[in-house]
C-alpha cells in the first residue's frame, strides 16, 4: 500500500492544489464514496478526506468518535453522517495521505486506480451525471410573507419568543460551474467563514460558506461557541465601525445569547467567559457576535462538547425560542424538508481539534442546477417585507461568488 500510495504522489508533482483537489473530488464521485472538503475560518489550508470504506457511523460522543467529519441534518430526529477519515490531502503537504487503521482493500485500489486515471487524463469529469434532479420549488413571495405574519402572531399572543422561518429558490448553475472551483473562490471572497463542499451517495453535493460556529473544542481544554444573529448587506470596504443596529436586531441576538447562557445553567455550568456583542463580517454581510468560552479541564466537565451540542441543536438563531415549540411550528408551517440546510457540519478530532459549524449560507447541487436556502429570525418587531429582503441578501452571498466566473 505505501508503495502505491508513492507512486500516486509522485503523479502529483508539478501539478497545482486545485487540480490535485479535482482529482480528489472526481474520484470520490466516480466510486460514489463520501467525501468532505474544507477550510476553516482565518486559515488558508484547505482539507479534504473521504471514506472508502462501507458503512457510514453515526456519532453519539464526539469525544470518543475517531477522526472524521461530521454531517447532520437539521432535525434532530434524524441521522446524520459521520465521514471517517481514511484518505487525505490537504493544502500543507500537498500529497495524499491514509489513516495507519486503513487496510489494504479492493475499494482502496479501486479509489488509487480512478485517481491515477484522474491524474493521466485531465479531460473534465462530469460529477452532475452522478447527481440526482432537482426537486420542484414553489418559491412563493406572498406565501412566505404570510408564513412570516402568522409568526408574528403567534409571538404576540405569546406563545413564542422568535420563530426562524426559511425558504429555498431554484438557480441555474452558470457555464463552467464547477463546485471545487467554487470553493476556492468562497475562501478568498470569505475568509471568516466555514467554506465546505460535502457529498455522499445518500444526501448529494452541498456546498456552502457559514459564519457560524456552534461548538468548538481544543487539545481536550477549552469549549467554544457563539451567538450570531442579526443581518445587514453592506456595501464593499465597509466600515465596521460605522455599523447601526435597529432595536429588534439586538433583541434578536441577545435572545440566542441568553439561550446560549441558559443551556450552561441547565448543567450547572457557571464559570465561562463571554465576549460581545461585537460587529462582525461575513462576506457581504454584518452580523451581531458574541463569544463563549469554557476551560474544560478547570471546570472538569471533559464531555462538554457532546452535552452542549444536543442542548444547542437546532440553535434559536436557525429554529426559534421555545427551540421545540419553534421546530414544531415550522415543521407545520414551512412547507418542506430543509434536510442538512441549518444542520451541522465539521471536523471531528483532527489534531486535537473539533469545529463543528451551523450549515448556513449553502446549496444542494443537482444534475440540473442548484437550490440554495435562507432564513430569516421573526421576532414581534419583524416587518415582513424586510424579511424577504433579508433571505434575498443572505441568498447572495453564495450566488454572486458563483456568477462571478
Amino acid at each position: 500500500m505505501n508503495k502505491e500510495l508513492e507512486k500516486i504522489n509522485q503523479t502529483l508533482e508539478g501539478k497545482s492544489f486545485e487540480e490535485k483537489l479535482k482529482a480528489f473530488f472526481h474520484t470520490a464521485v466516480a466510486i460514489n464514496t463520501p467525501v468532505a472538503i474544507w477550510r476553516k475560518p482565518q486559515e488558508e489550508k484547505i482539507q479534504a478526506t473521504c471514506q472508502v470504506t462501507e458503512g457510514l457511523d453515526f456519532v453519539e460522543e464526539i469525544e470518543s468518535a475517531s477522526t472524521g467529519f461530521l454531517f447532520n441534518c437539521f432535525k434532530s430526529n434524524q441521522q446524520g453522517n459521520f465521514i471517517r477519515s481514511e484518505i487525505n490531502l490537504d493544502q500543507e503537504s500537498e500529497n495524499l495521505s491514509i489513516s495507519p487503521k486503513l487496510e489494504s482493500s479492493d475499494r482502496l485500489n479501486h479509489f488509487f486506480n480512478q485517481f491515477a486515471q484522474f491524474q493521466e487524463d485531465p479531460t473534465e469529469f462530469n460529477f452532475q451525471e452522478q447527481l440526482k434532479a432537482a426537486p420542484h420549488v414553489l418559491d412563493d413571495k406572498q406565501a412566505f410573507i404570510q408564513l412570516v405574519e402568522k409568526c408574528k402572531t403567534h409571538i404576540e399572543e405569546g406563545y413564542y419568543q422568535k420563530i426562524v422561518p426559511s425558504r429555498r429558490s431554484r438557480y441555474q448553475l452558470p457555464k463552467g460551474f464547477h463546485p471545487v472551483h467554487e470553493l476556492m473562490k468562497l475562501c478568498k471572497s470569505y475568509e471568516n467563514a466555514f467554506v465546505s463542499l460535502v457529498y455522499t451517495p445518500e444526501h448529494g453535493l452541498w456546498l456552502g460558506a457559514t459564519p457560524e460556529l456552534l461548538i468548538e473544542t481544543e487539545n481536550d481544554q477549552y469549549f467554544r461557541t457563539v451567538s450570531l444573529a442579526g443581518t445587514q448587506g453592506i456595501p464593499k470596504n465597509f466600515n465596521l465601525s460605522q455599523a447601526a443596529w435597529t432595536q429588534k436586531e439586538i433583541e434578536e441576538q441577545a435572545l440566542v445569547s441568553r439561550y446560549i447562557i441558559n443551556c450552561f445553567k441547565q448543567i450547572r455550568l457557571r464559570e465561562f467567559s463571554e465576549h460581545g456583542p461585537k460587529t462582525v463580517k461575513a462576506g457581504n454581510l454584518i452580523h451581531l457576535k458574541t463569544s463563549f468560552e469554557v476551560d474544560m479541564k478547570a471546570t472538569n466537565f471533559p464531555e462538554l462538547a457532546t452535552v452542549m451540542l444536543k442542548l444547542l441543536h437546532p440553535t434559536s438563531a436557525v429554529c426559534g425560542m421555545p427551540m421545540k415549540p419553534a421546530a414544531q411550528f415550522l415543521e407545520q408551517h414551512e412547507g418542506y424538508d430543509r434536510s442538512f440546510f441549518s444542520g451541522y457540519l465539521g471536523p471531528v478530532n483532527d489534531k486535537g481539534t473539533t469545529s463543528v459549524f451551523v450549515n448556513l449560507r449553502c446549496t444542494q447541487i443537482f444534475k440540473d442546477g442548484g437550490i440554495i436556502f435562507a432564513g430569516a429570525g421573526v421576532t414581534e418587531d419583524s416587518i415582513p417585507e424586510l424579511e424577504w429582503n433579508e433571505t434575498e441578501i443572505k441568498f447572495r452571498t453564495l450566488l454572486n461568488v458563483f456568477e462571478n466566473i
